[in-house]
């Protein structure tokens, strides 16, 4: 079955050869619910890599109370190894700088098993790629809305659509992925779902194809602290890890975090464009390449992560001469109600064709796409110009998108139970 196929690999063993479901068809029945059935925390369900001059840091969790072992290997030769004291939280730093480390890590193996079957196996990049905002020549394209942590379900639908294989790897050639935000808080399985994308994105630009991840709201609160949609088996990772949840995802010290923070707000993909909230009209003036320096340049500022903190917002108004408007800008910018990460009027409003209009003119588009205002069912609204992703239950759809002769897109709506339906018939249930 592949529900255990999922089960095989999605807990990253080293060598497992996860079964696929047999005739190469897509699967039937209902995905897996590993945060239902108890919380898995070995592998990258509970792993934190971070920087720690001279290399890196490495946490990570086992299910039983054994001695841990991490080992980092570059180009195919180990270049450093470390074993742990008995117990289930397991921290090791590692003297190890490259451009691309692979990690081997979990309990010692007993007496008689090789390591390579009984350790985990994570790719890690030492720097985030670039972010790309105008993209194109990809023909097919899938986009998710909010998954919210839904790490399995996520599985389950892509491999619907043939983008994974048994084995969790990428199988979707020159075709695009798109996340619009919020892969953060509420699911029990963020960690492990971040993990997985991370490493997607580099599987499918390495096959042609691309994985998009855009930055929502729920991204910007966890990297400032706001945790109040934390999930109970989240929070109790970093507990056993002994951080806070948002230091595990820190923009300068944590592999996460950094590729998170590098992430776009606003990406055009030909005349697709994909927002978490939406461009509201204290941002329509905004070029995509005006946008993406401004929320890069925000980001990197040590105010950013530490709002709350009244004594650094003082000093850093003073030390860089900004007045009180110019603070409340970068405030705005992710937080406010008109920010791209928290806009949501286009979703609940059907009077604003020509704002949306004027936003797709200056963006050179003909459909904006975006998340964060849940809906029943991913819907397009003003005419097909505007299209909701974002679900009340979260990633039990995914849009896709098929580029026709005439160079318009069929717009199709996958779901979980394995039916597809245009998003004319998905949008209007009763025509």
């Amino acid at each position: 079955m592949l529900g255990c196929a999922f089960a095989a690999a999605g807990v990253g063993w080293i060598g497992a050869s996860a079964p696929d479901s047999g005739d190469g068809t897509a699967p039937a029945g209902s995905p897996p619910r590993t945060g239902q059935d108890g919380w898995q925390v070995k592998g990258e369900y509970g792993l934190y890599v971070g920087f720690a001059d001279p290399g890196l840091e490495v946490r990570w969790l086992t299910d039983e109370e054994r001695p841990g072992l991490v080992r980092a290997t570059v180009d195919g030769r180990v270049v450093a190894e470390q074993k742990t004291d008995v117990g289930t939280a397991h921290a090791a730093r590692l003297q190890v700088r490259a451009a691309e480390i692979t990690l081997e890590y979990g309990a010692e193996p007993p007496d008689g098993v090789g390591a390579a079957a009984a350790l985990h196996r994570s790719r890690i990049w030492t720097e985030p790629p670039a972010a790309e905002v105008d993209l194109t020549g990809h023909d097919s394209v899938f986009v998710f809305g909010d998954v919210h942590g839904e790490f399995d379900r996520v599985l389950w639908l892509l491999r619907l659509a043939d983008l994974i294989d048994a084995e969790l790897r990428w199988s979707g050639g020159s075709a695009a992925v798109a996340f619009l935000g919020d892969l953060f808080d509420r699911g029990e399985d963020v960690t492990r779902l971040l993990w997985f994308v991370y490493g997607l994105e580099r599987e499918a630009q390495a096959a042609g194809g691309r994985v998009i991840t855009l930055l929502g709201n729920h991204e910007a609160m966890v990297l400032t602290g706001d945790l109040r949609y934390l999930a109970p088996k989240e929070a109790m990772i970093a507990d056993r890890h002994g951080m806070p949840y948002e230091t595990m995802f820190d923009p300068e010290r944590s592999i996460l975090g950094r590729w998170i923070a590098a992430k776009p707000g606003l990406v055009r993909l030909d005349d697709l464009l994909l927002a978490h909230g939406g461009v509201s009209p204290a941002y329509v003036d905004y070029s995509l390449q005006e946008y993406q320096d401004t929320l890069a340049t925000f980001i990197a500022e040590p105010l950013f992560t530490r709002w709350r903190d009244e004594a650094l917002l003082l000093e850093f108004a003073r030390e860089t001469r900004l007045d009180s408007a110019q603070v409340y800008r970068r405030y705005d910018f992710f937080f406010g109600s008109e920010s791209v990460l928290w806009y949501r009027d286009l979703v609940l409003s059907d009077t604003l064709g020509g704002h949306l209009d004027a936003v797709l003119e200056r963006l050179g588009a003909r459909t904006h796409i975006v998340g964060h205002t849940p809906v029943p069912t991913i819907r397009e609204s003003y005419g097909g110009k505007l299209i909701a992703a974002d679900l009340l239950d979260a990633a039990t759809e995914m849009l896709r998108l098929t580029r026709r002769r005439d160079g318009g897109w069929t717009r199709e709506v996958v779901r979980l139970d394995g039916g597809t339906v245009s998003l004319d018939s998905a949008s209007n249930p009763d025509a």
